[in-house]
C-alpha cells in the first residue's frame, strides 16, 4: 500500500502535465546558463500585499514585439505585456526576478542577481498574525538539471524563503529535488515542507526514489531546518 502511493505521488509530479522532469548527475557536463536574447524583459505594475510595508514588482519576459502592436489587442502582431497573476498572498507566473520596494522609499532591491525562474512566490499570512513575522515562500527553478542551457518545466524545482523586503533569500530544499509540497500551520508555527531526490540517480523521480521531509520552526530565533518521519 505505501509503495502504491509512493508511486501515486511521483506520478502526480513527474506526469500530472505530461512533462517528465529530468536530473543531470555529471556536474561536468552543466552548461552556464545565458539570458534569453529572444526574449524582453519588462516588469509588471507593483503588487501590494495587504498588511505590508513592501511593493513586490514582478519582473517576467515576453517574446519580441510583433511587427503591429494596439493597445486594444488587434489580431496582428499583439502581444501579451502581463507576466505575473495576483490572487490574495499568492502571486504566480513565469517570473525572472522581484523587485522590492518600501512604500515610503524609491529605492528598490532585487531578489537575486542569479538567473531563476520563479513559479510562486506566497506571503505567510497566518504567520504573521501568530506572530508578526513577515516571510515569503516560493517554489523556483535554480538550476538547468536537464542540461539543455535554460530555465523550463523539465527542470526542478526548489523551496526557498526570505523576509518580506526579499532579504534573507535562502534554499530550503537540497540542490536537484524537486519540491512535492509544503504547509504553514499556526497552531505550532511551523512551516513543514517534502520532497523527492533522484537517489537511485537514474535521471529521472520514481518508485525508487525518497521523498523527505522536513519543518522549519518560526518558534526558534534561527531559521533551522529539520528532518522528521512519519513513516515509521
Amino acid at each position: 500500500m505505501k509503495q502504491l502511493i509512493l508511486l501515486v505521488l511521483v506520478c502526480l509530479i513527474t506526469s500530472c502535465e505530461k512533462r517528465e522532469t529530468q536530473i543531470n548527475h555529471d556536474k561536468t557536463e552543466i552548461k552556464e546558463l545565458k539570458k534569453d536574447s529572444s526574449k524582453i524583459e519588462i516588469a509588471d505594475l507593483p503588487v501590494h500585499i495587504d498588511s505590508t510595508d513592501y511593493l513586490i514588482h514582478p519582473i517576467g519576459n515576453v517574446e519580441e514585439y510583433g511587427r503591429r502592436f494596439s493597445s486594444y489587442g488587434s489580431e496582428r502582431g499583439y502581444t501579451s505585456f502581463s507576466v505575473a497573476n495576483h490572487n490574495g498572498y499568492t502571486i504566480n507566473g513565469t517570473l525572472s526576478n522581484l523587485i522590492f520596494q518600501h512604500v515610503n522609499e524609491l529605492k528598490t532591491t532585487a531578489l537575486t542577481d542569479e538567473i531563476i525562474e520563479i513559479s510562486s512566490v506566497t506571503y505567510l499570512e497566518k504567520l504573521r498574525k501568530q506572530t508578526g513575522k513577515n516571510y515569503l515562500i516560493y517554489k523556483i527553478r535554480d538550476t538547468d538539471t536537464n542540461n539543455d542551457s535554460k530555465l523550463n518545466y523539465s527542470d526542478v524545482l526548489s523551496l526557498y524563503i526570505s523576509k518580506i523586503d526579499g532579504s534573507e533569500f535562502k534554499k530550503l530544499t537540497p540542490d536537484m529535488s524537486q519540491i512535492i509540497d509544503w504547509d504553514y500551520l499556526e497552531v505550532n508555527n511551523t512551516l513543514y515542507f517534502r520532497y523527492i531526490s533522484d537517489t537511485n540517480k537514474n535521471g529521472v523521480f520514481d518508485k525508487s526514489d525518497v521523498i523527505s521531509y522536513k519543518f522549519v520552526d518560526f518558534s526558534k530565533p534561527n531559521l533551522k531546518i529539520t528532518s522528521y518521519n512519519p513513516i515509521k
